[in-house]
């Protein structure tokens, strides 16, 4: 009888990125950058309150695409509910939308729970296909698009910042281990 083998979808990880990789930086097919300058908080509006809460902020509310406040990129990833990363300290940035929140909501600062990786070059997009269940078709995810999904089981939320060229994903800090 034959053996039954688990395959982990990004087993192979490795292998793909010596496929894609070169000496020469420049023409290297994947760059995984782990972002340490990114701080990342969450944003809750309170019952019944999500529509002042955008509009005091002046965040979209659009489902999968990113909005700016000040200086922060505010992804949307359920109603009334955003993920907002920022380079600014994480204590200073959660003070500071706690201030601007003002009753509208709350804030929880995710940054011990969550990291940011760059995947960047021209073979991200192949990369983020193997482990990912969303269509990353230019024609659907071009800049500025935003989604939750899973890879190798751990929550991921994809930004596309550029087109389908780099990708920003914040990822639970587990997953930072697998790549």
């Amino acid at each position: 009888m034959a053996e039954f083998h688990p395959v982990h979808p990004l087993g192979d990880l490795d292998q793909l990125i010596a496929d894609h990789s070169s000496s020469d930086a420049a023409s290297a097919g994947i760059t995984l950058t782990v972002r340490a300058d990114v701080s990342c908080a969450q944003l809750f509006a309170s019952n019944g309150r999500h529509d002042d809460l955008a509009k005091t902020l002046k965040i979209g509310v659009s489902p999968a695409q990113v909005s700016q406040l000040d200086n922060l990129s505010v992804f949307p990833i359920a109603p009334g509910q955003w993920m907002i990363s920022g380079s600014a300290p994480a204590d200073a940035m959660v003070s500071d939308l706690r201030n601007k929140v003002d009753g509208l909501g709350y804030v929880s600062q995710q940054g011990d729970s969550r990291v940011c990786i760059r995947v960047s070059g021209p073979a991200a997009r192949d990369l983020m296909a193997r482990g990912c269940r969303l269509d990353l078709h230019e024609s659907v995810a071009g800049a500025g698009f935003c989604a939750q999904t899973n890879m190798a089981q751990i929550g991921v939320l994809v930004h596309h910042f550029r087109f389908l060229v780099r990708n920003t994903s914040l990822v639970d800090l587990a997953f930072q281990k697998i790549l």
